[in-house]
């Protein structure tokens, strides 16, 4: 089980998968993220990639975002999932993509543009350079949307101390460690 840290579900807790392929985000990784957001957050649209139990998403909501959409294909994870949208009874405000991230972009880019986007990919996936050099960014952020990943140095397959400054249409604006966990966040550039 994992406790929401702010807004209309603050306090309320959520399940999480029984599977060792997901690992929840931190709490305070979560709210630290959230608060920096804080002024982005309420009536936007959001898209949280790898959403395992949905706790960024749902976060999200919890802090007055429009929508959500969620995309995730582990089994555990989208029964969890499932069981938190009905829990906060939320259905009505997500959408539920159960594809790998690598074929749900058509389905993303239809239900986009976003305001803002989470991933938390498997540490061992090397998914952060993918994402940032790969994903149709151009019709997924909105200009000035924000792109927030976690990522691990020791867990991941990045070398570098750091990602990159600058790739396609993102400009990163803020990268900060939480122990194990690093959190990046992008911003789309104005057109």
């Amino acid at each position: 089980m994992l406790r929401l840290t702010g807004g209309e579900f603050r306090g309320r807790m959520i399940q999480t998968p029984a599977s060792v392929h997901t690992r929840p985000t931190q709490a305070r990784l979560r709210q630290a993220l959230l608060n920096s957001l804080q002024t982005v957050i309420p009536d936007s649209n959001v898209l949280d990639l790898f959403a395992g139990s949905g706790a960024l998403g749902l976060e999200a909501l919890s802090r007055g975002a429009e929508r959500v959409t969620f995309v995730e294909n582990h089994r555990d994870a989208l029964k969890a999932l499932e069981a938190n949208i009905g829990l906060l009874s939320v259905k009505s405000r997500v959408e539920v993509i159960s594809e790998p991230v690598e074929r749900s972009w058509k389905r993303v880019l239809h239900a986009g543009p976003y305001d803002v986007v989470f991933a938390d990919p498997p540490y061992s996936g090397g998914w952060e350079l993918k994402l940032l050099n790969e994903a149709p960014w151009e019709g997924i952020l909105k200009p000035g949307g924000r792109f927030c990943l976690e990522w691990g140095r020791v867990k991941s397959r990045i070398e570098e101390d750091s990602l990159p400054e600058r790739v396609a249409f993102l400009v990163k604006t803020r990268e900060k460690n939480y122990g194990d966990a690093i959190l990046s966040t992008y911003e789309r550039e104005h057109a």
